[in-house]
Formats: structure tokens, sequence, C-alpha cells
């Protein structure tokens, strides 16, 4: 009978642990998606990794001093889908992103526009693109230029 209530205790108890890692993931709240902000920096490391893209940047604030900010982006699948690879962000490499950071102010964002110096932009994945369209339609903006800055940000040089 010990053994037997030992059994369901361990099992329940295994259950709540993997379930609540379940579905801890895949939350879009911690995000502030009632502002835009855009960063230009270089880009120190690209992760292309599950479960999602990062890229680390250090990112000029308006005083001069470099930050560091990590942006999330898809997850690999949707990612791969519109030509992302291992190669495709380089360290050294200067990039202007859009996104939204965390609530709490942290240097961490989740992008929605990603471009090179060079004026190319970077295709994003389609839950990107509509989490950018949703964005600017309430705010009705055509582009990300058209915002006002008490809804968008920039920071960097």
């Amino acid at each position: 009978m010990k053994n037997k209530v030992l059994a369901v205790v361990s099992v329940t108890l295994g259950f709540f642990m993997v379930s609540d890692a379940l579905f801890a993931h895949h939350s879009d709240s911690v995000f502030d998606q009632d502002r835009l902000i855009t960063i230009i920096g270089t880009v120190t490391r690209f992760r292309f990794a599950n479960p999602h893209t990062r890229i680390y940047m250090d990112v000029k604030d308006d005083k001069g001093n470099v930050e560091p900010w990590i942006i999330t982006g898809g997850a690999l699948g949707s990612m791969s889908k519109v030509g992302w690879t291992h190669r495709t962000i380089k360290p050294g490499e200067e990039l202007t992103i859009s996104g939204f950071q965390y609530w709490d102010g942290r240097k961490v964002m989740i992008h929605v526009k990603l471009t090179r110096a060079n004026g190319e932009e970077i295709p994003t994945s389609e839950s990107e693109v509509r989490r950018l369209a949703r964005f600017l339609e309430k705010f009705g903006a055509r582009t990300v230029e058209d915002l006002s800055p008490n809804i968008h940000l920039r920071v960097g040089s």
C-alpha cells in the first residue's frame, strides 16, 4: 500500500512539473505592444536555435552609452520558411530593428521589422508581419515612419 501511494504521488508531481513547462511558453504579454521601439546598433552575436532566434546587439543610448540588447524573433521553423539560416545575421553588422520591449524596461524586445545598414529589409515570419500590421492599423499608420513619437521611440545612432 505504501509503495502504491508513493507511486501515485510521484506520477502526480511529475505530471505537474511537465505540464507547467508545457504551458509556460509563448505568451507575448511580457512585451509592451502599445509602444513600438526602433533601435539601431551593432550585432555582437546571432543565435539561430530553438526555441526562438536571438540577436544580441550593442546600442548607444541618447547619451552615447553602449547598452546590450537582446532581440528575440520567431521559431526556427517559421523563420526558415522565409529564408533565415544561421548565416542570416552576422556579428559586426549594423541593423535597425523595430519591435516591442519588455514592460519592465529591460533591454529585451520581440522584433517585427529588421533592416540592414544598406536599406535591405530582412524578411520576417508571418506572425511578425501580422503583429506589425495590427499595431500600425491600431494607430492609423501605414508605415513605422508615420508613427508619432508618443507611440514610437527611436534609440541608437
